[in-house]
């Protein structure tokens, strides 16, 4: 590896070129119940995209042990955040952003499935009741497009920013 591409390498690393991520929260372990609430005409949630340009006549190349040039690592968002920021997604018809926030993870089935199981729900609101570790119990209140309302509870499991598994049954 020559001086030249270490230095450039450092550089690109050392200038935040490779950073990605939500900001992390303050707070962790168990927590007081919340609910989230979402009203069609709230704002549309925001997305963060970073796009790290590859500087030209570089190649990212393993060094001899065979290993690629990474960020440090970033602290993962608080798991309630997570699965709040799901269920906003969903109440706003962000299906794509909940989509990446876990749906692709707890469906088993493809993105056009997912975006059906919400067909006939106007808003879900979930409650939070506990947090440990990274897993997040939860009651849900489906309300229907004939008004009606169906009840669920169970967890969400949070890894990395992303809902990796769900365990909800009906009430």
């Amino acid at each position: 590896m020559t001086q030249s591409f270490s230095v450039a390498m450092a550089a690109i690393l050392i200038g935040g070129g490779a950073i990605l991520g939500v900001a992390p929260s303050a707070g962790s372990g168990s927590q007081a119940p919340t609910t989230v609430a979402t009203e069609a005409a709230a704002a549309p949630a925001q997305t963060r995209v970073a796009a790290v340009a590859q500087p030209s006549g570089l190649a990212w190349t393993p060094d001899a042990a065979g290993h690629r040039p990474v960020a440090p690592n970033q602290p993962s968002p608080d798991p309630t955040e997570v699965v709040e920021a799901y269920f906003r997604a969903i109440n706003n018809g962000e299906y794509v952003a909940a989509w990446a926030l876990g749906g692709k993870n707890i469906t088993g089935r493809p993105y056009d499935y997912f975006v059906r199981t919400f067909s006939d729900t106007t808003r879900d609101d979930v409650t939070v009741r506990s947090v440990v570790g990274n897993t997040v119990e939860v009651e849900l209140d489906a309300t229907q497009t004939d008004g009606t309302h169906r009840f669920f509870a169970g967890t969400y499991t949070v890894r990395d920013g992303e809902i990796v598994a769900a365990r909800i049954h009906r009430e």
